[in-house]
């Protein structure tokens, strides 16, 4: 005799099992063919690093020490200034000497240390920028020589009547040597393509120590 169509041994049938492995891979697979294919997945996040990290940045090797306020003497007995001070440790790796450089050049391309340092959070805003300098026994300098170590300062005077921030964030760029067709371009900041902006290698989140007067 012939069973009925959805009988006993319809009802005994059992569903396929699947492997989980194989169920995270067509996962995956949707999850990148929604964003666009296996050739167009989003790039690697920029690191995240605090005090103390070092980052080889290609031209340089870069400690990041501290930030700290700092309250100087107003000139012409005018009253003190309040800082904000970024404190780095950079050794030049290249083969000449080179400047230090001033943050936010943005797409701007170049080689100098601090054009590296492509945003700081909190902005703040004066008239003349950050003053940035080499520290140095009295007398500060501009300059980075080739293998040598030198403690970098980045200060910002704050306006008056604004509190100093708890932290900042740098959004901090690296270099990589160019070559042109029929000469040796040198060290540029480096972005995804010739046109684009320079590429965030890493986020540094420094806390804000309060300083003394000097």
């Amino acid at each position: 005799m012939t069973s009925p169509p959805g009988g006993a041994a319809a009802r005994r049938r059992r569903p396929v099992a699947v492997p989980v492995a194989a169920l995270a891979v067509a996962a995956g697979l949707g999850v990148t063919a929604a964003l666009g294919g296996l050739d167009e997945a989003p790039d690697d996040p920029p690191r995240r690093l605090g005090p103390g990290a070092v980052l080889d940045q290609g031209e340089f090797t870069t400690r990041f020490v501290e930030s700290r306020t700092a309250v100087r003497p107003g000139r012409y007995g005018g009253p003190d200034k309040r800082y904000l001070e970024i404190v780095f440790q950079v050794t030049n790796k290249g083969d000449e000497t080179t400047g230090v450089g001033a943050p936010g050049q943005g797409g701007k391309p170049g080689h100098l240390f601090a054009g590296s340092l492509l945003k700081v959070t909190p902005e703040i805003r004066n008239d003349f920028g950050p003053d940035v300098f080499v520290q140095s026994d009295g007398v500060p300098g501009r300059q980075l020589h080739p293998g040598m170590e030198s403690t970098v300062v980045v200060r910002y005077e704050l306006p008056e009547g604004r509190r100093p921030p708890g932290q900042v964030r740098l959004d901090v760029g690296t270099f990589e040597h160019a070559e042109g067709f029929t000469q040796e371009i040198g060290w540029l900041l480096a972005t995804e393509d010739d046109d684009g902006p320079p590429v965030v290698a890493a986020q540094v989140t420094l806390p804000v120590r309060r300083g003394t007067a000097g």
